[in-house]
C-alpha cells in the first residue's frame, strides 16, 4: 500500500494572512506537518502549494514539492477535489506514481498522534469495505444561531423548547470531523467531491486536536501552547517538532 502525506498550503489566505508559514517556536507553521509526516514512515511527504517561498520552506522541511500547484486548485473556492485533481494531473508527468491511500495534513491543525494515524492506516489496510478513516475529536452538540430576527436559538433538533439550559448528556455525542483524514486515492477517481466515500471509520482523539488555526485569535493560543516550558502533557504528546 503506497501512502502519501499530503500537505495543502495555499499563500492567500484571507482570514489570517500567510497563516501556513507564520512562526511558532522558532518554526513555520507547516514544518510541524512535515515533521509529524516524516515520523510516519510513509512513501512521500508532499506540500501542494502555489508560492516558490512556501516550497522553498518546504524542501528545507524535508518534504517534497516537485511542482507550484495551478491557478484552479489555488483559488479562495478551491476545495480538496480540485487539489487532487491538480495533483494527478502533474506528479504522473514527473515520474511520481499516485498512491494508494492519502493522508491529509493540514498546517493549521499542528496538534496530531501518531498513534491514531497509524491505526487508521491499519485499518484501510485490513478493511477493504472502508473508503477512509477520519480523525475526530468530541464536540459540543449544544449549537445556538441567530435568527432572522437577531435573535438566538438553538440550531438542530432535540433541545427542549420549555428550557433554557440542556445538560451534554441529554443529546447524542457529536464529533468535531475536520481534524485529519486518510482515504483512498481511488476513491477521488471514482467519486470525485465523494472522495472519502460514505464508509467512514472515525478514531476519536483528543480534544486538542481539533484545534484549528484560522484567526489571530486561535493563532496565539496554539502560539502560547507550543512556546510553553515545560509543555503540558497533552501538548508534548501531539507535537513533534
Amino acid at each position: 500500500m503506497k501512502v502519501y502525506a499530503l500537505i495543502p498550503a495555499r499563500s492567500g489566505s484571507k482570514g489570517l494572512p500567510h497563516k501556513n508559514i507564520r512562526e511558532i517556536d522558532g518554526h513555520p507553521l507547516i514544518a510541524h506537518s512535515i515533521a509529524f509526516a516524516r515520523k510516519l514512515d510513509i512513501d512521500r511527504v508532499l506540500v501542494s502549494t502555489d508560492a516558490e517561498d512556501y516550497r522553498e520552506i518546504a524542501l528545507r522541511y524535508g518534504a517534497e514539492c516537485p511542482y507550484l500547484r495551478g491557478a484552479a486548485a489555488s483559488s479562495d473556492t478551491a476545495n480538496w477535489q480540485d487539489i487532487l485533481a491538480d495533483l494527478a494531473a502533474n506528479l504522473p508527468s514527473l515520474a511520481i506514481p499516485m498512491p494508494d491511500v492519502w493522508i491529509t495534513l493540514k498546517p493549521v491543525n499542528p496538534f496530531r498522534s501518531l498513534e491514531t494515524v497509524q491505526e487508521g492506516l491499519k485499518v484501510l489496510a485490513g478493511r477493504p469495505d472502508v473508503d477512509s478513516v477520519r480523525i475526530v475529536s468530541a464536540a459540543d452538540p449544544r449549537l445556538h444561531q441567530v435568527d432572522a430576527d437577531g435573535f438566538l436559538v438553538p440550531y438542530g433538533p432535540g433541545w427542549d423548547p420549555n428550557q433554557s439550559k440542556m445538560l451534554r448528556s441529554q443529546f447524542p455525542r457529536v464529533y468535531q470531523p475536520y481534524n485529519l483524514e486518510i482515504f483512498r486515492h481511488r476513491t477521488w477517481v471514482e467519486r470525485h467531491s465523494l472522495f472519502m466515500g460514505r464508509r467512514i471509520v472515525p478514531i476519536v482523539a483528543a480534544k486538542i486536536t481539533g484545534l484549528d488555526i484560522d484567526d489571530p485569535d486561535t493563532f496565539e493560543i496554539a502560539k502560547a501552547l507550543i512556546e510553553m516550558r515545560p509543555r503540558p502533557d497533552v501538548v508534548a504528546r501531539h507535537i513533534h517538532l
